[in-house]
């Protein structure tokens, strides 16, 4: 006695293929959350292995942490302009590209500086596979201006971490201890930052540079003004900042008018293409792609998530390693926790997990 062999009817069919469709909108997400799980991991061990390095450095020779703008000398003598990332080389084992950088051989590109994995959040879809991106930025305190008068600081001890050590700036030194009242697992030390420009004009934008049109000097030429406006905004590509905001502004909320939300370009039309160095010091705060927080590590080297809607108060209280004398750098002896209306004062009580 034969039998035939029944094939799956037309209905049988869909049933099945609405069943795996199903399966598979289920699994997709999970998975996707599984690898932003893994990608912020990542982010985080990166910022500890960067702020630990800081606080290496700041503990050895006569300390002090590195400036979001500093110095080197190169093998030849002449001074190079160099961001908080160079002197992290060392204590992060890159000893040997650390060598060739400051040899001024001729067999090192400045301009094109090799890829670091640990410079870069790997959820930072933005950046240049090919280049020596950067996805992290250092606490600067207060936005620098741009040129000075005669001994003026760029900035106080006070309202951050990494001030411009750049000749001719006279930014402020800040010691791990004396300097950081605040308690160090409690104050910014760095962040990322995905709203940079990758490239200005024909410059590639790196780990190393531009700081400056020439990133190397004659040999004792010092830091001048002018050197500031040929990159546009160099403090938004490395640092990070918290401005104060007008009367009419009070800080709660995300921040100040003038101020980018973290996360967040609140940019329309036009304005939306331009480059982020054309805005100021408007997205020199945190901003990251993972949903709905960034992570932030602090001058003790512990890291953790921050929830993107922070108080604007509680990013200031945050920032400042002395908040009570938080001030202009033109005006240090009027600190912003005496002068302000109580409106815009932002040394609130000891912080808690749910601050963040």
């Amino acid at each position: 006695m034969s039998t035939t062999r029944r094939g799956f009817t037309l209905v049988e069919l869909l049933i099945v293929i609405a069943i795996i469709g199903v399966l598979m909108g289920l699994l997709i997400p999970a998975v996707q959350a599984a690898r932003e799980r893994a990608r912020q991991a990542t982010c985080t061990n990166n910022q500890k292995q960067l702020a630990m390095a800081m606080v290496s450095v700041a503990t050895s020779g006569k300390g002090g942490f590195p400036g979001w703008a500093d110095e080197i000398k190169l093998a030849t003598n002449q001074k190079m302009v160099v961001p908080w990332t160079v002197k992290l080389l060392a204590p992060l084992d890159e000893q040997t590209l650390r060598d060739q950088l400051l040899a001024n051989d001729g067999t090192f590109n400045y301009n094109q500086p090799p890829k670091l994995e640990i410079f870069v959040c790997p959820s930072n879809a933005g950046t240049n596979p090919k280049v020596g991106s950067l996805t992290y930025v250092v606490n600067s305190g207060m936005p620098d201006p741009a040129e000075l008068d005669a001994g003026m600081s760029s900035d106080l001890k006070a309202n951050g971490v990494c001030h411009d050590q750049r000749t001719g700036r006279m930014g402020p030194t800040v010691q791990l201890g004396k300097d950081v009242k605040d308690g160090a697992n409690s104050t910014l030390l760095l962040a990322e930052n995905v709203h940079k420009d990758e490239q200005i004009g024909s410059t590639l934008c790196t780990w190393l540079a531009p700081l400056q049109q020439q990133p190397i000097t004659q040999p004792g030429k010092p830091f001048t003004a002018a050197m500031v406006n040929i990159v546009l905004n160099p403090e938004q590509r490395f640092g990070m900042v918290w401005p104060l905001p007008s009367l009419s502004n009070a800080p709660a909320g995300p921040g100040p008018k003038d101020f980018q939300p973290i996360n967040r370009d609140l940019r329309q039309g036009a304005a939306a293409s331009r480059p982020y160095s054309d805005e100021g010091t408007a997205f020199a705060r945190p901003a990251s792609e993972h949903p709905e927080l960034f992570i932030a590590a602090f001058c003790e080297g512990n890291a953790r998530d921050i929830r993107e809607n922070i108080d604007f108060r509680v990013y200031q209280q945050l920032m400042t390693p002395d908040g009570l004398k938080a001030a202009y750098a033109d005006n240090p002896g009027a600190p912003f926790e005496k002068t302000l209306p109580l409106a815009q004062r932002f040394m609130n009580p000891p912080l808690t997990d749910g601050d963040y």
